[in-house]
């Protein structure tokens, strides 16, 4: 594994500690644990960018993705092919958070979500040379990263220390949904019960679960902003919700 690979999945790696230790986001010390987190991941990166930007001076020269010119918003990039077949062309163009805040204005918590925090152990085959020449580069990468979960490329877990080993296929099976333990599906969301609990999770069409998409209207709304996925028809699953809380959030969606 090259050292530019090796630093790219100790990023990835730091987003999953995150999840496990960053505090809830009423806690007065979440705002200061985020910023030392977003700094911390943008000195890891740091080691990235001249190397990257070298090996992306020495890629052959790739025209940029026509882009739609009458449709506002995330949907003039959902008909565009936003994803490559090559992770190493993916992982070359891609911008450090620095360069991600520079060219769009996103605020840390946002690029470092956009970048790594949707991705997680998961292949990244989103087109960044694409997404990068874009009037609108956020928008460009939330199309992106829904084209990804909902192809036929092998992106599944393929950063997981389990890749590769006789172990992979388990753990690859615990994070999918079972029939058995899915009360409903709608697109890029299932209710999913586990013990004596029912979440909502954003899923990619294989059935992986890629995150808990929240309980509340506002969360499971920045979930989908995040992944770019559509929360059209969510309202549906409403009544398999096992809690009040998430069934009165569901039933705001139509």
């Amino acid at each position: 594994m090259t050292t530019i690979a090796q630093i790219d999945r100790m990023i990835t790696n730091l987003q999953g500690l995150k999840a496990s230790i960053a505090q809830p986001a009423a806690d007065p010390e979440a705002a200061d644990f985020d910023a030392v987190f977003a700094s911390v991941v943008s000195d890891a990166e740091t080691e990235v960018a001249a190397p990257a930007s070298v090996a992306l001076a020495n890629t052959s020269a790739m025209s940029a993705t026509p882009l739609a010119s009458e449709v506002s918003g995330i949907e003039k990039y959902r008909s565009l092919d936003l994803v490559t077949d090559s992770l190493d062309r993916s992982r070359v163009a891609r911008p450090n958070m620095r360069e991600f805040m520079d060219a769009t204005g996103a605020n840390s918590q946002d690029a470092s979500e956009l970048l790594y925090g949707v991705i997680g152990s998961n292949g990244d085959y989103r087109d960044w040379d694409a997404i990068m020449a874009s009037d609108n580069p956020i928008d460009a990468a939330r199309a992106a990263t829904a084209q990804l979960y909902n192809s036929n490329l092998t992106y599944e877990m393929v950063n997981d220390a389990s890749y590769g080993t006789d172990d992979y296929a388990e753990v690859l099976a615990a994070s999918s949904l079972a029939e058995e333990t899915t009360l409903g599906k709608q697109g890029n969301f299932a209710l999913h019960s586990s013990e004596d609990t029912t979440s909502l999770m954003a899923v990619s069409s294989s059935g992986l679960m890629l995150r808990g998409a929240g309980s509340s209207q506002e969360q499971i709304e920045r979930t989908a902003w995040l992944f770019g996925f559509s929360t059209e028809g969510l309202g549906a699953l409403a009544d398999k919700a096992e809690t009040a809380a998430l069934k009165d959030a569901l039933e705001n969606f139509a």
